[in-house]
């Protein structure tokens, strides 16, 4: 999930506007369970991981090091300036995503589950898939939810709401081949991409001074 703060983003980081350069072809990562194919980068949108449910439990691999991918995934989530950040994401159909909680900070999530729901509230919600891409996505408002730890044995059961509900959230619909594109009508993706166009054309010229 990407933050919705544009001035951090315009501010001197142009280099994000070319997610191709950063980047990796769908012909270069298998969908197939194999875990030495390791490559911790953003595919490009049309990429077929992003359409496909995560069904691999990562704790099936045991030459797999989850506590360093999962420094590679937070990593990677921090330097294009986002919240969280999905393994389809990068190509690989691991049930496991990362995401910066309110107080919890970076944690990596194993086979989650939602509980519980309660609300509803329609909030602005952006995808590092698709950079300065924002529109709004109405979700609950509350949830429990449950998954395990990086060591694969210690489960948590807990509430989320706020910024830590959309996020998991929004990690839990790539885990389920569901991307943020599927919340917007044909005219609200219309004027999201218009308004997109005009930021990145405004920091282009930000950029050139």
């Amino acid at each position: 999930m990407e933050t919705v703060n544009i001035e951090a983003q315009t501010a001197g980081r142009i280099k994000l506007y070319k997610p191709e350069e950063k980047r990796v072809s769908s012909t270069e990562i298998s969908l197939t369970e194999i875990s030495d194919d390791w490559v911790c980068k953003l595919v490009s949108p049309d990429h077929p991981a992003l359409k496909k449910k995560a069904t691999s439990n990562p704790f099936k691999y045991k030459n797999a090091d989850w506590k360093e991918r999962e420094a590679e995934l937070i990593q990677l989530m921090k330097d294009n300036i986002g919240v969280g950040l999905s393994c389809p994401q990068i190509g690989q159909s691991y049930n496991m995503f990362v995401m910066i909680h309110s107080y919890l900070k970076e944690i990596g999530v194993y086979n989650p589950e939602i509980l519980e729901m309660e609300g509803e509230v329609n909030l602005e919600e952006g995808c590092l898939t698709w950079p300065l891409l924002f529109f709004n996505v109405k979700r609950p408002e509350r949830i429990k939810v449950r998954y395990t730890k990086t060591d694969g044995e210690t489960d948590v059961e807990m509430w989320m709401d706020g910024m830590d509900a959309r996020c998991f959230l929004h990690e839990y619909d790539h885990l389920h081949g569901t991307v943020f594109l599927e919340h917007a009508g044909e005219l609200k993706l219309r004027r999201a991409m218009q308004k997109r166009n005009k930021l990145l054309e405004k920091a282009r010229r930000r950029f050139k001074r």
